[in-house]
Protein backbone atom coordinates (compact mmCIF):
# COMPACT_ATOMS: atom_id res chain seq x y z
CA UNK A 1 0.00 0.00 0.00
CA UNK A 2 1.34 3.36 -0.91
CA UNK A 3 1.71 6.45 1.86
CA UNK A 4 -2.14 7.70 1.50
CA UNK A 5 -4.05 4.47 1.76
CA UNK A 6 -1.82 3.80 5.10
CA UNK A 7 -2.70 6.79 6.77
CA UNK A 8 -6.07 6.07 5.89
CA UNK A 9 -6.49 2.91 7.01
CA UNK A 10 -5.09 3.99 10.03
CA UNK A 11 -7.47 7.16 10.82
CA UNK A 12 -10.17 3.77 10.00
CA UNK A 13 -8.61 2.20 12.95
CA UNK A 14 -8.03 5.22 15.03
CA UNK A 15 -12.17 6.03 14.06
CA UNK A 16 -13.39 1.93 15.17
CA UNK A 17 -11.76 3.00 18.61
CA UNK A 18 -14.06 6.54 19.02
CA UNK A 19 -15.74 5.79 22.22
CA UNK A 20 -12.45 4.87 24.17
CA UNK A 21 -11.35 7.90 22.60
CA UNK A 22 -14.01 10.06 24.17
CA UNK A 23 -13.72 8.72 27.49
CA UNK A 24 -9.71 9.24 27.65
CA UNK A 25 -10.91 12.76 26.90
CA UNK A 26 -13.33 13.21 29.58
CA UNK A 27 -10.95 11.79 32.20
CA UNK A 28 -8.71 14.07 31.57
CA UNK A 29 -10.81 18.01 31.03
CA UNK A 30 -13.30 16.63 34.16
CA UNK A 31 -10.54 17.66 36.50
CA UNK A 32 -10.72 21.55 35.24
CA UNK A 33 -13.35 23.08 37.52
CA UNK A 34 -14.89 25.26 34.90
CA UNK A 35 -16.03 21.96 33.56
CA UNK A 36 -17.15 20.69 36.85
CA UNK A 37 -19.10 23.49 37.43
CA UNK A 38 -20.24 24.49 34.49
CA UNK A 39 -23.56 22.48 34.74
CA UNK A 40 -23.12 20.40 31.75
CA UNK A 41 -23.76 17.00 31.52
CA UNK A 42 -21.49 13.98 30.79
CA UNK A 43 -23.72 13.18 28.03
CA UNK A 44 -23.66 16.43 26.63
CA UNK A 45 -19.71 16.36 26.85
CA UNK A 46 -19.82 13.06 25.64
CA UNK A 47 -21.65 14.05 22.76
CA UNK A 48 -19.79 16.74 21.60
CA UNK A 49 -16.68 15.40 22.19
CA UNK A 50 -17.63 12.47 19.58
CA UNK A 51 -18.78 15.20 17.14
CA UNK A 52 -15.75 16.36 17.58
CA UNK A 53 -13.50 13.75 17.15
CA UNK A 54 -15.27 12.18 14.43
CA UNK A 55 -15.33 15.46 12.43
CA UNK A 56 -11.34 15.27 13.06
CA UNK A 57 -10.60 11.92 12.11
CA UNK A 58 -13.14 12.48 8.36
CA UNK A 59 -11.06 15.76 7.82
CA UNK A 60 -7.55 13.22 8.43
CA UNK A 61 -8.75 10.56 6.16
CA UNK A 62 -9.27 13.18 3.34
CA UNK A 63 -6.47 14.27 0.88
CA UNK A 64 -8.26 17.77 0.42
CA UNK A 65 -10.04 17.67 4.02
CA UNK A 66 -13.22 19.59 3.57
CA UNK A 67 -11.83 22.77 6.40
CA UNK A 68 -15.53 24.53 5.83
CA UNK A 69 -17.43 21.45 7.14
CA UNK A 70 -14.99 21.43 10.06
CA UNK A 71 -15.26 24.82 10.93
CA UNK A 72 -18.99 25.00 11.08
CA UNK A 73 -19.00 22.10 13.67
CA UNK A 74 -15.94 24.15 15.52
CA UNK A 75 -18.48 27.51 14.70
CA UNK A 76 -21.46 25.50 16.35
CA UNK A 77 -19.41 24.69 19.35
CA UNK A 78 -17.95 27.69 20.26
CA UNK A 79 -21.42 30.12 20.40
CA UNK A 80 -23.07 27.04 22.42
CA UNK A 81 -20.11 26.64 25.40
CA UNK A 82 -20.07 30.98 25.09
CA UNK A 83 -24.03 30.29 25.51
CA UNK A 84 -22.92 28.09 28.58
CA UNK A 85 -20.33 30.27 30.21
CA UNK A 86 -17.77 27.38 30.05
CA UNK A 87 -14.44 30.14 30.11
CA UNK A 88 -12.13 30.43 26.64
CA UNK A 89 -9.13 29.25 27.97
CA UNK A 90 -10.86 26.14 29.58
CA UNK A 91 -12.58 25.38 26.19
CA UNK A 92 -9.51 26.05 24.17
CA UNK A 93 -7.42 23.98 26.65
CA UNK A 94 -9.59 21.12 26.11
CA UNK A 95 -10.06 21.11 22.69
CA UNK A 96 -5.88 20.66 22.52
CA UNK A 97 -6.16 18.06 24.34
CA UNK A 98 -8.32 16.32 21.36
CA UNK A 99 -4.60 16.39 19.57
CA UNK A 100 -2.75 14.60 22.07
CA UNK A 101 -5.50 12.04 22.81
CA UNK A 102 -5.66 11.87 18.60
CA UNK A 103 -1.85 11.24 18.69
CA UNK A 104 -1.79 9.02 21.51
CA UNK A 105 -4.66 6.42 19.31
CA UNK A 106 -3.01 6.76 15.64
CA UNK A 107 0.83 6.08 17.62
CA UNK A 108 -0.69 2.61 19.94
CA UNK A 109 1.74 0.13 19.05
CA UNK A 110 -1.43 -2.34 18.83
CA UNK A 111 -2.12 -0.24 15.27
CA UNK A 112 1.24 -1.05 14.38
CA UNK A 113 1.93 2.33 12.68
CA UNK A 114 5.27 2.89 10.40
CA UNK A 115 7.00 5.64 12.52
CA UNK A 116 8.26 7.25 9.65
CA UNK A 117 4.30 7.50 8.20
CA UNK A 118 3.88 9.22 11.85
CA UNK A 119 6.59 11.72 11.75
CA UNK A 120 5.28 12.74 8.20
CA UNK A 121 1.42 13.21 9.51
CA UNK A 122 2.28 14.58 12.63
CA UNK A 123 1.84 18.22 11.62
CA UNK A 124 -0.85 17.02 9.14
CA UNK A 125 -3.29 16.22 12.67
CA UNK A 126 -1.32 19.28 14.58
CA UNK A 127 -3.16 21.33 11.61
CA UNK A 128 -6.26 19.61 11.92
CA UNK A 129 -6.78 20.04 15.41
CA UNK A 130 -5.41 23.80 15.33
CA UNK A 131 -7.87 24.65 12.91
CA UNK A 132 -11.01 23.24 14.48
CA UNK A 133 -9.82 24.92 18.08
CA UNK A 134 -9.18 28.53 15.70
CA UNK A 135 -12.38 28.32 14.92
CA UNK A 136 -13.83 27.27 18.28
CA UNK A 137 -12.61 30.04 19.16
CA UNK A 138 -13.50 33.03 16.76
CA UNK A 139 -16.97 31.81 17.18
CA UNK A 140 -16.99 31.76 20.90
CA UNK A 141 -15.88 35.40 20.83
CA UNK A 142 -18.53 36.38 18.50
CA UNK A 143 -21.32 34.99 20.71
CA UNK A 144 -19.94 36.23 23.88
CA UNK A 145 -20.04 39.93 22.05
CA UNK A 146 -23.55 39.11 21.46
CA UNK A 147 -24.21 37.63 24.85
CA UNK A 148 -22.45 40.60 26.46
CA UNK A 149 -23.51 43.80 23.93
CA UNK A 150 -27.52 42.36 24.47
CA UNK A 151 -26.87 41.98 28.45
CA UNK A 152 -25.63 45.81 28.56
CA UNK A 153 -28.38 47.11 26.86
CA UNK A 154 -30.71 45.25 29.46
CA UNK A 155 -28.63 46.43 32.38
CA UNK A 156 -29.06 50.13 30.62
CA UNK A 157 -32.39 50.01 30.41
CA UNK A 158 -32.90 48.68 34.34
CA UNK A 159 -30.50 51.19 35.60
CA UNK A 160 -32.33 53.93 33.71
CA UNK A 161 -35.64 52.52 35.78
CA UNK A 162 -33.54 52.77 39.18
CA UNK A 163 -32.59 56.14 38.14
CA UNK A 164 -35.09 57.62 36.67
CA UNK A 165 -36.99 61.05 38.51
CA UNK A 166 -39.65 59.10 39.78
CA UNK A 167 -39.20 56.85 42.29
CA UNK A 168 -39.57 53.23 41.64
CA UNK A 169 -41.77 51.30 44.32
CA UNK A 170 -40.80 48.29 46.15
CA UNK A 171 -42.09 46.45 43.76
CA UNK A 172 -40.40 48.18 41.01
CA UNK A 173 -36.67 47.34 43.20
CA UNK A 174 -37.21 43.76 43.71
CA UNK A 175 -38.07 43.58 39.49
CA UNK A 176 -34.76 45.84 38.97
CA UNK A 177 -32.28 43.72 41.24
CA UNK A 178 -33.83 40.17 39.78
CA UNK A 179 -33.32 41.59 36.66
CA UNK A 180 -30.02 42.53 37.08
CA UNK A 181 -29.14 39.29 39.00
CA UNK A 182 -27.83 41.57 42.34
CA UNK A 183 -30.04 40.83 46.13
CA UNK A 184 -31.84 43.66 46.38
CA UNK A 185 -30.53 43.61 49.95
CA UNK A 186 -27.18 44.07 49.24
CA UNK A 187 -24.41 47.20 50.44
CA UNK A 188 -23.37 48.59 47.18
CA UNK A 189 -20.30 50.53 46.30
CA UNK A 190 -21.52 53.52 44.36
CA UNK A 191 -19.10 55.93 42.91
CA UNK A 192 -18.90 58.92 40.66
CA UNK A 193 -16.47 59.60 38.13
CA UNK A 194 -15.15 61.58 35.17
CA UNK A 195 -16.55 60.23 32.19
CA UNK A 196 -13.32 60.63 30.28
CA UNK A 197 -12.36 57.87 32.25
CA UNK A 198 -15.00 55.85 31.85
CA UNK A 199 -13.45 53.75 29.21
CA UNK A 200 -10.48 52.91 31.43
CA UNK A 201 -13.08 51.95 34.01
CA UNK A 202 -15.05 49.88 31.42
CA UNK A 203 -12.07 48.03 30.26
CA UNK A 204 -10.86 47.19 33.85
CA UNK A 205 -14.33 45.92 34.50
CA UNK A 206 -14.83 43.37 31.37
CA UNK A 207 -10.82 41.98 32.38
CA UNK A 208 -12.05 41.01 36.00
CA UNK A 209 -12.39 37.32 36.13
CA UNK A 210 -15.98 35.75 35.03
CA UNK A 211 -17.37 35.20 38.54
CA UNK A 212 -16.21 38.08 40.12
CA UNK A 213 -19.14 40.06 41.46
CA UNK A 214 -21.00 42.23 39.15
CA UNK A 215 -19.92 45.63 38.27
CA UNK A 216 -22.87 48.24 36.41
CA UNK A 217 -21.46 51.63 34.02
CA UNK A 218 -24.12 54.02 33.93
CA UNK A 219 -23.28 57.35 32.01
CA UNK A 220 -24.89 60.25 33.44
CA UNK A 221 -24.19 63.75 32.15
CA UNK A 222 -20.90 64.71 32.93
CA UNK A 223 -20.05 61.78 34.96
CA UNK A 224 -20.02 57.89 34.55
CA UNK A 225 -21.71 56.35 37.71
CA UNK A 226 -20.27 52.75 38.88
CA UNK A 227 -22.82 50.36 41.16
CA UNK A 228 -21.22 47.46 42.32
CA UNK A 229 -23.00 44.82 45.22
CA UNK A 230 -20.97 44.62 48.72
CA UNK A 231 -20.96 42.45 51.52
CA UNK A 232 -23.16 44.36 54.17
CA UNK A 233 -20.58 43.35 56.88
CA UNK A 234 -17.39 44.25 54.72
CA UNK A 235 -15.87 47.30 55.81
CA UNK A 236 -16.52 51.08 54.80
CA UNK A 237 -13.25 51.12 52.97
CA UNK A 238 -13.03 49.76 49.86
CA UNK A 239 -11.37 46.78 48.67
CA UNK A 240 -7.99 46.58 47.01
CA UNK A 241 -10.17 44.97 44.22
CA UNK A 242 -12.52 47.86 44.10
CA UNK A 243 -9.65 50.42 44.62
CA UNK A 244 -8.07 49.21 41.93
CA UNK A 245 -10.99 49.96 39.48
CA UNK A 246 -10.45 53.93 40.22
CA UNK A 247 -6.67 53.62 39.70
CA UNK A 248 -4.74 56.73 38.46
CA UNK A 249 -8.22 58.94 38.17
CA UNK A 250 -10.30 60.14 40.66
CA UNK A 251 -13.47 58.57 42.14
CA UNK A 252 -16.29 60.04 44.32
CA UNK A 253 -17.67 57.29 46.29
CA UNK A 254 -20.91 57.95 48.25
CA UNK A 255 -22.23 56.59 51.82
CA UNK A 256 -22.88 53.04 50.73
CA UNK A 257 -26.37 52.26 50.84
CA UNK A 258 -28.05 48.70 52.57
CA UNK A 259 -29.88 48.21 49.76
CA UNK A 260 -30.84 48.83 46.50
CA UNK A 261 -33.87 51.36 47.53
CA UNK A 262 -30.86 53.29 48.89
CA UNK A 263 -29.06 53.48 45.23
CA UNK A 264 -30.61 56.66 44.01
CA UNK A 265 -29.90 58.84 47.25
CA UNK A 266 -26.45 57.47 47.13
CA UNK A 267 -25.93 58.58 43.26
CA UNK A 268 -26.80 61.97 44.23
CA UNK A 269 -24.51 62.03 46.68
CA UNK A 270 -21.60 60.81 44.88
CA UNK A 271 -21.98 63.08 41.92
CA UNK A 272 -22.39 65.70 44.18
CA UNK A 273 -18.83 65.06 46.22
CA UNK A 274 -17.45 64.72 41.98
CA UNK A 275 -18.41 68.24 41.51
CA UNK A 276 -16.60 69.31 44.15
CA UNK A 277 -13.50 68.24 43.91
CA UNK A 278 -10.65 70.75 42.60
CA UNK A 279 -9.56 70.58 39.17
CA UNK A 280 -6.86 68.12 38.91
CA UNK A 281 -7.65 66.07 41.62
CA UNK A 282 -6.98 62.07 41.56
CA UNK A 283 -7.56 59.47 44.41
CA UNK A 284 -10.88 58.29 45.94
CA UNK A 285 -12.73 61.02 48.21
CA UNK A 286 -15.67 60.65 50.01
CA UNK A 287 -17.99 62.36 51.94
CA UNK A 288 -16.01 62.63 55.30
CA UNK A 289 -13.60 64.00 52.94
CA UNK A 290 -15.61 66.73 51.43
CA UNK A 291 -18.12 67.36 53.52
CA UNK A 292 -17.18 70.32 54.84
CA UNK A 293 -16.34 72.64 51.32
CA UNK A 294 -19.92 70.91 50.33
CA UNK A 295 -21.20 71.91 53.12
CA UNK A 296 -20.07 75.75 53.33
CA UNK A 297 -20.93 76.35 49.62
CA UNK A 298 -24.12 74.73 48.73
CA UNK A 299 -25.50 77.49 52.34
CA UNK A 300 -23.78 80.04 50.17
CA UNK A 301 -25.43 78.67 47.30
CA UNK A 302 -28.88 79.65 49.27
CA UNK A 303 -27.68 82.94 51.12
CA UNK A 304 -26.86 81.19 54.62
CA UNK A 305 -23.16 82.10 54.49
CA UNK A 306 -22.03 80.87 58.12
CA UNK A 307 -18.88 83.57 57.31
CA UNK A 308 -20.81 86.11 57.95
CA UNK A 309 -21.83 85.14 61.51
CA UNK A 310 -18.13 85.43 62.15
CA UNK A 311 -17.25 88.41 59.73
CA UNK A 312 -19.40 90.98 61.32
CA UNK A 313 -18.04 89.83 64.80
CA UNK A 314 -14.42 90.19 64.29
CA UNK A 315 -15.26 93.87 62.73
CA UNK A 316 -14.54 95.77 66.07
CA UNK A 317 -10.84 94.47 65.69
CA UNK A 318 -8.03 95.07 64.06
CA UNK A 319 -6.57 93.46 60.91
CA UNK A 320 -3.55 92.34 62.21
CA UNK A 321 -5.67 91.33 65.79
CA UNK A 322 -7.96 89.24 63.20
CA UNK A 323 -5.22 87.42 61.66
CA UNK A 324 -3.82 86.09 64.84
CA UNK A 325 -7.03 85.41 65.89
CA UNK A 326 -8.09 83.42 62.66
CA UNK A 327 -4.37 81.44 62.67
CA UNK A 328 -5.44 80.08 66.21
CA UNK A 329 -9.13 79.40 65.73
CA UNK A 330 -8.10 77.56 62.06
CA UNK A 331 -5.17 75.98 64.06
CA UNK A 332 -7.25 74.57 66.84
CA UNK A 333 -9.98 73.45 65.23
CA UNK A 334 -7.58 71.56 62.91
CA UNK A 335 -5.68 70.00 65.67
CA UNK A 336 -8.34 70.29 68.72
CA UNK A 337 -5.36 70.41 71.41
CA UNK A 338 -4.07 73.59 73.29
CA UNK A 339 -0.66 72.46 73.57
CA UNK A 340 -0.64 71.01 70.10
CA UNK A 341 -1.56 74.34 68.98
CA UNK A 342 0.63 76.63 70.75
CA UNK A 343 3.62 74.66 69.54
CA UNK A 344 2.18 74.63 65.94
CA UNK A 345 2.09 78.23 66.27
CA UNK A 346 5.51 78.94 68.54
CA UNK A 347 3.73 80.54 71.26
CA UNK A 348 3.06 80.22 74.91
CA UNK A 349 -0.63 77.94 75.26
CA UNK A 350 -2.21 80.89 77.46
CA UNK A 351 -1.34 83.02 74.54
CA UNK A 352 -3.85 80.38 72.55
CA UNK A 353 -6.41 80.70 75.52
CA UNK A 354 -6.17 84.31 74.92
CA UNK A 355 -7.02 84.24 71.36
CA UNK A 356 -9.68 82.15 71.57
CA UNK A 357 -11.63 83.63 73.97
CA UNK A 358 -11.39 86.73 72.21
CA UNK A 359 -12.83 84.79 69.21
CA UNK A 360 -15.76 83.84 71.35
CA UNK A 361 -16.19 87.67 72.45
CA UNK A 362 -16.24 88.99 69.11
CA UNK A 363 -18.50 86.22 67.22
CA UNK A 364 -20.43 84.61 69.95
CA UNK A 365 -18.86 81.18 69.56
CA UNK A 366 -17.64 78.60 72.25
CA UNK A 367 -14.71 76.33 70.41
CA UNK A 368 -15.27 73.96 72.86
CA UNK A 369 -19.08 73.48 72.53
CA UNK A 370 -18.96 70.93 69.24
CA UNK A 371 -21.89 73.30 67.74
CA UNK A 372 -20.08 76.29 67.42
CA UNK A 373 -16.85 74.48 66.56
CA UNK A 374 -18.89 73.07 63.32
CA UNK A 375 -19.83 76.25 62.54
CA UNK A 376 -16.41 78.30 62.93
CA UNK A 377 -15.27 75.53 60.94
CA UNK A 378 -17.72 76.00 58.04
CA UNK A 379 -17.12 80.31 58.25
CA UNK A 380 -13.93 79.87 58.61
CA UNK A 381 -12.36 79.49 54.69
CA UNK A 382 -14.41 82.39 53.78
CA UNK A 383 -13.68 84.30 56.97
CA UNK A 384 -10.17 83.75 56.35
CA UNK A 385 -9.93 85.05 52.59
CA UNK A 386 -11.43 87.81 53.97
CA UNK A 387 -8.90 88.55 56.34
CA UNK A 388 -6.43 88.50 53.92
CA UNK A 389 -8.19 91.82 52.43
CA UNK A 390 -8.38 93.59 55.95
Amino acid sequence: MGEIERWQALVDAVGGQLPDLVEKFLTRILPDPAYAESGLTLEELRRSSLSSFSAMLVALRETAPDTDALGLMAAELGARRARQGVPLDSLVRAIRLDFSVLWDALSAPALGADPALLVTKAEVVWSIVDRFAASVHEKYLAELAEIEGADADLQQQYLTQLLAPSEPSATDLTRIAGALRVDARSAFLVAAIDRNDSLTVKRRVRARPPRDTAVFTYDQGHHTLIIRPRNASAEERLSFQEAALFDGMAAAVAPHPDGIGGVRAAVSAAREIMKDLPMGSKGIFTLRDRWLSITSHRLSQVGCDPARLVGAGLRGCGGEERNRILEAVATFLDCGSLVESAALLRCHRNTVVNRLAAFEKYTGLDLHKPRDAALALLALPAADARAGHG
